[in-house]
């Protein structure tokens, strides 16, 4: 005997066919972790090939650490690379931890900062080989090393913009509240990069050492608002 209609199925059951229609195909965040985990080793690993032995002409007559000191600008360039993508690793391996499922445009996005992240070996390159030498060399390599920081940059704000437009994407303890602040404190880097990219143009060894220390900052701060949301709702900063 029937005993009256079925009750409706619960909103949890419906949620995920109407986000996958809304967002396109839905995928966990695994394989994105893991993909993106060895680009940023390979790029990690590429960097150390700039530190170059000094030619044996170099150093004759014991002129060894002569010829090492002339080549600090290669160690201060690789210590701001390696930082830049430490730090990116850091703050990814945190952005992955509130992310419960990726759709086409997240996709898109991570692609886009592994490229500037795959990338950033070869100015690094042209920053260690012609910065110490001065004149427009110079300024070129380490505007081309401040060019390419400030697109690496790009990329976070999009993330989390759109992280903050579909916070159903988040996990269960993060809302669009969080990813609100997380867009303001990830678009920081952007003018910051835009006006070490400036002063290279002219004083490229001032951007090299604003370059080593915006790395310093955001080996601070690079964990963010790592902290769920209170039960209350509010963001825990």
């Amino acid at each position: 005997m029937n005993a009256g209609p079925h009750p409706a199925a619960p909103a949890s059951h419906a949620d995920p066919s109407a986000e996958e229609e809304h967002l396109g195909r839905l995928s966990p965040t695994g394989r994105v972790e893991a993909f993106s985990d060895g680009v940023m080793a390979i790029a990690i690993t590429l960097l150390v090939l700039d530190l170059k032995v000094p030619a044996a002409t170099d150093a004759a007559d014991g002129g060894l650490l002569r010829a090492l000191l002339e080549r600090w600008p290669s160690y201060v360039a690789y210590l701001a690379a390696f930082l830049t993508i430490g730090i990116i690793w850091l703050n990814h391996h945190t952005l992955i931890g509130k992310i419960a499922r990726f759709d086409a445009r997240l996709h898109w996005l991570n692609l886009i900062l592994l490229l500037a992240v795959a990338t950033l070996p070869f100015p690094t390159a042209l920053l260690a080989e012609y910065v110490g030498e001065g004149g427009w060399n110079a300024s070129v390599a380490a505007a081309a090393y401040g060019l390419l920081a400030t697109l690496m940059a790009l990329p976070w704000g999009f993330i989390w913009r759109h992280l903050r437009d579909h916070p159903e994407l988040l996990e269960p303890d993060y809302d669009a509240a969080h990813a609100d602040a997380e867009l303001r404190r990830g678009t920081i880097g952007i003018p910051i990069y835009a006006a070490a990219t400036i002063v290279s143009l002219f004083f490229p060894l001032v951007a090299l050492a604003l370059y080593a220390g915006i790395a310093a900052l955001y080996a601070i701060t690079s964990q963010g608002a790592s902290g769920p949301r209170s039960a209350a709702g509010g963001g825990r900063r």
